[in-house]
C-alpha cells in the first residue's frame, strides 16, 4: 500500500493505470465469460428446448427449421445436442409425445379421436404413433386413454 504523502513516478503511475485496468477486464470477462466452457452451449440448448416447447404443435417442426430459426447450421445444432448426450429428434419426439400424453388425459380432448390427438403434435401415421407411445409409456394409447378417464 502506497503511503498518502509518498508521489508515484509517471512511469509508475502508467504501470498502476495498466494493472488497474487488467482488473478490471479480468472481472468483466468474468462476468460474460464464467469459466464453464459449456456456458454458451447450455444456454443456447436451453433456448433451443423452449422453442420445442413452445413450437410441438407445428408440423414443419425439424432440426433444419430449429437451425434456421437460431441462424445456425444443422450441423452446430446436432454437436451442442451432443454435448448434452441427446439429438434434436429425441428432444422433439419425446415432447411431443408427452404432449399427446397430456392431450389424453385432458376432458376437453374426450371428444378427439387418437388419430386427431396424434396428428395435432406431429404424428400423421396412426401405426408410428402407436408404436412409439407404447414403448415410451408401456401401453397402447387407447389403452392409456381407457386407464384414465375422468
Amino acid at each position: 500500500m502506497l503511503d498518502p504523502g509518498c508521489e508515484v513516478s509517471a512511469t509508475g503511475a502508467s504501470r498502476l493505470a495498466d494493472e488497474i485496468a487488467e482488473l478490471a477486464i479480468t472481472a468483466a470477462l468474468e462476468e460474460v465469460e464464467p469459466d464453464d466452457p459449456d456456458a454458451q452451449a447450455r444456454q443456447l440448448y436451453t433456448a433451443v428446448l423452449h422453442h420445442i416447447n413452445t413450437h410441438i404443435d407445428d408440423p414443419g417442426l425439424s432440426p433444419q427449421q430449429i437451425a434456421a430459426t437460431f441462424y445456425i447450421s444443422t450441423r452446430t445444432l446436432h454437436r451442442i445436442f451432443a454435448r448434452f448426450y441427446t439429438t434434436v429428434a429425441t428432444a422433439i419426439r419425446t415432447r411431443r409425445l408427452e404432449s399427446c400424453r397430456q392431450a389424453l388425459l385432458s376432458p376437453s380432448n374426450a371428444h378427439h379421436s387418437l388419430t386427431e390427438v396424434a396428428a395435432r403434435y406431429g404424428f400423421p401415421n396412426p401405426a408410428v404413433f402407436s408404436r412409439t407411445f407404447t414403448s415410451a409409456y408401456g401401453v397402447t394409447p387407447s389403452h392409456y386413454r381407457e386407464l384414465h378417464r375422468y
